[in-house]
């Protein structure tokens, strides 16, 4: 079922329509507005659309680390798995 959810950043005030389970919505939301914090002090000096993009880069970010450690993970599981089929 849809929900739309608010989420307020600065001055500014975001809706967003999601299926997702709520606690994942809750946890995402966190994330973001614990994110602006971080930032939020130079809203007036950069304007909050550089913030979003850095909020946004730094997500991607960790997105394609984290898309490479999965990718090294497997890559040793699967080495380690073949070593172990070819013991006696």
């Amino acid at each position: 079922m849809k929900k739309k959810i608010s989420v307020r950043l600065g001055k500014k005030v975001y809706n967003l329509v999601t299926d997702e389970d709520l606690e994942i919505v809750n946890q995402t939301i966190e994330k973001i507005e614990k994110d602006f914090k971080r930032y939020e002090e130079f809203i007036d000096e950069v304007g909050i659309d550089n913030i979003l993009f850095v909020m946004l880069a730094n997500t991607v970010l960790e997105n394609v680390k984290m898309s490479e450690r999965i990718k090294n993970l497997k890559k040793k599981l699967s080495q380690i798995l073949r070593e172990g089929d070819r013991k006696p």
